[in-house]
């Protein structure tokens, strides 16, 4: 016999009790649908008759994170794409509440982000978002976040724009800007190298011009009478400069002018 109603006290222990699973908080619902707006359950073991009748069901209370991308017109009415990742956490000792006035707060949350990054958004030009004022736009999500959320019993984290993608008409004016300045410099560059050829011929013509005005101006010097009279005199003062050194004529043998005059053999001792 008391074997029996040990094992009969165990069964009824079994099941006359619940868990809640760690990070998580329970709401206790009645028989009737009621929900226990005096206590909110933590994780762990919770005993009891009544909980052969009762239910409990849990909100996973930890830290949660969800990523939405939209689209909307920028300051510039330029269609933008947006991400947007917010980090969340539902109030744990208030899930009693959430549970009975709350229906799918998943899906007020959700409108809640999409309706704070539609009036924030269309504030800043898709290049701001990008570079210079991201951070402000961030900030001001928040304060739109904080302030909605506990509505509905959620905890505000933090909100970060992970991507925000330039408008095409953007995105193409960039890509032609790019391009055209890719052309401008490779037009200055063979324009340079234009000049530079220019220059070198420009150059070598003056140059070609040069020496052919001081090769005219030799020549018209070396024809005139008086340097022709010059030339002649030196050629015969190193002619017989040689004729003295040497005693050889200087016009050759065998001829009028190649036997020396007794005179000026005379001359020579």
């Amino acid at each position: 016999m008391k074997k029996i109603l040990i094992i009969a006290l165990a069964a009824f222990t079994i099941t006359s009790c619940t868990t809640v699973e760690p990070g998580h908080r329970g709401v206790e619902i009645s028989w009737g649908g009621e929900t226990n707006m005096g206590k909110v359950y933590t994780e762990g073991m919770n005993g009891g008759f009544h909980w052969l009748y009762d239910d409990m069901v849990e909100y996973d209370c930890r830290e949660q994170t969800i990523v939405e991308i939209y689209e909307f017109n920028d300051k510039n009415n330029m269609l933008t794409t947006v991400e947007i990742s917010l980090d969340y956490k539902l109030e744990g000792d208030k899930v009693n509440r959430l549970h009975k006035y709350v229906k799918d707060w998943e899906t007020k949350l959700h409108k809640t982000l999409k309706s704070a990054a539609k009036e924030v958004i269309p504030q800043y030009s898709a290049i701001e978002l990008n570079i210079t004022k991201r951070s402000d736009a961030e900030h001001k999500l928040a304060e739109i976040l904080s302030r909605e959320l506990p509505e509905v019993y959620i905890d505000f984290a933090r909100v970060q724009m992970t991507d925000v993608d330039l408008p095409k008409a953007v995105s193409q004016l960039a890509e032609e800007t790019a391009k055209q300045i890719g052309r401008n410099e490779l037009a200055s560059k063979k324009k340079s190298e234009q000049t530079y050829l220019a220059d070198a011929k420009v150059a070598e013509a003056q140059g070609n011009y040069d020496a052919g005005v001081l090769n005219a101006k030799t020549k018209d010097l070396m024809s005139q009478p008086k340097m022709l009279e010059l030339l002649r005199l030196e050629n015969e003062r190193l002619m017989w400069e040689g004729f003295k050194a040497t005693g050889k004529s200087p016009f050759g043998y065998n001829n009028m002018y190649g036997v020396t005059p007794t005179i000026v053999k005379g001359l020579g001792k």
